[in-house]
């Protein structure tokens, strides 16, 4: 099977917003209608309310910064702690299917891109472009 590197980049490209997206999503309301609903639901769980600030605004953040692509790997690794925490506190008991299986995707998917990064239209590409034209002509 022959795999054209331009369109796996492509398929990591959508999967790089929609993770991006769904982390957006999920970091902004947080804080619509005000955060202390999140420190509410985080403390009802005994982990320090003040978390609930830190994970909106590594969703918000992280989300957006993902869809530009930039910090791709960074932020994946940050998901990756995020939903680590989801499944192992708010999520603990629940059934696969009707409870986990949207947190294991988006885990899944913010594994893939730690590993394989995204480049197709994404700011770190355009940055690493940059260096190498300035190191070229120096």
């Amino acid at each position: 099977m022959n795999v054209n590197s331009r369109s796996v980049e492509i398929g990591l490209f959508f999967l790089r917003i929609m993770i991006g997206l769904i982390f957006v999503l999920h970091g902004w309301s947080k804080f619509e209608g005000g955060i202390s609903g999140a420190v509410g639901f985080f403390e009802s769980m005994g982990i320090p309310g003040f978390l609930a600030s830190v994970v909106a605004i590594i969703e918000l953040a992280g989300g957006a910064a993902m869809i530009l692509g930039l910090g791709t790997r960074v932020f994946a690794a940050l998901f990756i702690v995020l939903m680590a925490g989801v499944l192992f506190t708010a999520k603990v008991g629940q059934p696969f299917v009707g409870g986990t299986e949207f947190d294991y995707l988006t885990l899944a998917g913010s594994l893939t891109l730690l590993f394989t990064g995204s480049r197709f239209l994404a700011v770190d590409q355009y940055i690493a472009r940059q260096g190498k034209v300035r190191n070229a002509s120096s």
